[in-house]
């Protein structure tokens, strides 16, 4: 009875040998496999799991003679991420029975937290006491991938090289945290060297949110470098009504202000077309993007059909001067327009694109605007609600 517990130790002694070369050898194997897997394509949600939460583990069990044993044992395996003391990670029971000594089993790790730390293992056969010292459990190749410090490198056409998938309905795709409460740290970075390249993209197909960013108290979303933000999204500028004006002081229009923004413009006792003009104020570049003014729309009504937009001439100022040289034309349409108010008791929107000098950059924004208009007598009116300019930006 004396020997039993010596002749278990050595039992303990050739078993570690043999199962940690065994392991070794199992997942050298899975890695030569894997390099033969074609990429695949995503699998829908109900394809059965390919993957289990058991690990493969094969091995000898001898005496301290190294005669292989047969006959049954109970053998508890166990994953440390400490090489003494700790608490295991997971463990297993086994009642395994031998044949020459060898032995083919799984360890149950669904509880095991294997995150790429360095990672001991423990075995115990019988009640015999968990030998020490532990063994210390080595990367194979793949493995390396994916322990901290890692650097997965390699050129793959047109595929990612680091493909995930979660089809859950609330799962994460892929989540990343840097845990320190001080410094500058980052959580996740991307880059691309290509000048086409882009250093993270981000997309949904689907009509949600492709890109979310929140601060509880600093900023949410920063723009470094350049600061450049490009947009697809047009913008929209409105141009009141109340603020049109006579072209010049001595003109005889009278121009009467409504309570919704609009106005009425009159020829007064002068006959004759008149010009009113409404001013302009807009960013030339937004968040680093010139702007370019795609589209002019008209909100305006005639008292009678022959109370009209005779001319409408938009221009972009490029320097200081009462010359052509100074500025460019975006716009002249001698077009006649007409919008009586008995046939068009809600008004008119006219609508012209702009394609021509259109840019609005940091050193040349300045826009000016003048509508030729027609009367029918001195004092028939235009309603003018406001105008709309809509923007769009070219990097």
């Amino acid at each position: 009875m004396t020997i039993k517990p010596s002749l278990n130790r050595m039992f303990i002694v050739g078993f570690l040998l043999i199962l940690v070369t065994g392991m070794g050898a199992w997942m050298v194997g899975l890695a030569r496999a894997q390099d033969t897997v074609p990429p695949r394509e995503a699998e829908d949600p109900n394809t059965p799991l390919y993957s289990s939460s058991f690990i493969p583990l094969q091995g000898q069990l001898t005496d301290a003679s190294g005669t292989p044993l047969n006959g049954t044992y109970t053998i508890t395996f166990r994953i440390y991420d400490q090489y003494i003391e700790g608490t295991p990670l997971c463990e297993d029971e086994k009642l395994l029975a031998l044949e020459d000594g060898l032995f083919s089993t799984y360890m149950y790790g669904a509880d095991c937290s294997i995150d790429g730390r360095q990672l001991y293992l423990g075995v115990e056969v019988g009640t015999d006491g968990e030998m020490t010292p532990r063994q210390y459990i080595d990367n194979v190749p793949v493995a390396w991938t994916l322990r901290p410090g890692a650097t997965i490198s390699g050129t793959i056409t047109n595929s990612p090289i680091l493909h995930l998938e979660n089809w859950a309905s609330d799962g994460r795709g892929l989540r990343a945290y840097a845990m320190s409460e001080t410094g500058v740290n980052y959580g996740v970075v991307g880059a691309s060297r290509s000048p086409d390249g882009f250093g993270g993209y981000f997309y949904n197909n689907e009509g949600g949110t492709a890109l979310y960013a929140s601060s509880d108290t600093g900023t949410a979303l920063r723009a470094g470098g350049s600061g450049i933000i490009q947009s697809t999204a047009p913008t929209y500028l409105w141009v009141s009504g109340n603020d049109v004006r006579a072209f010049n002081q001595t003109d005889s229009t009278i121009i009467n202000l409504d309570s919704i923004g609009g106005a009425y413009i009159e020829r007064g006792a002068t006959a004759g077309n008149k010009n009113v003009m409404l001013p302009i104020t807009l960013a030339g570049t937004l968040y680093g993007q010139p702007a370019r003014v795609t589209g002019l729309d008209i909100y305006w009504v005639g008292e009678t059909e022959f109370d009209d937009i005779v001319h409408v001439l938009m221009r972009r100022q490029t320097g200081v001067c009462a010359t052509a040289s100074c500025y460019l034309n975006i716009l002249s349409d001698p077009t006649d327009r007409v919008c009586d108010i008995g046939n068009n008791p809600t008004g008119c929107v006219t609508h012209l694109d702009l394609t021509t000098n259109n840019v609005l950059t940091a050193d040349s924004g300045v826009l000016y605007l003048t509508l030729e208009l027609g009367f029918s007598g001195a004092s028939t009116y235009i309603e003018l609600g406001g105008i709309r300019l809509t923007l769009e930006y070219d990097n």
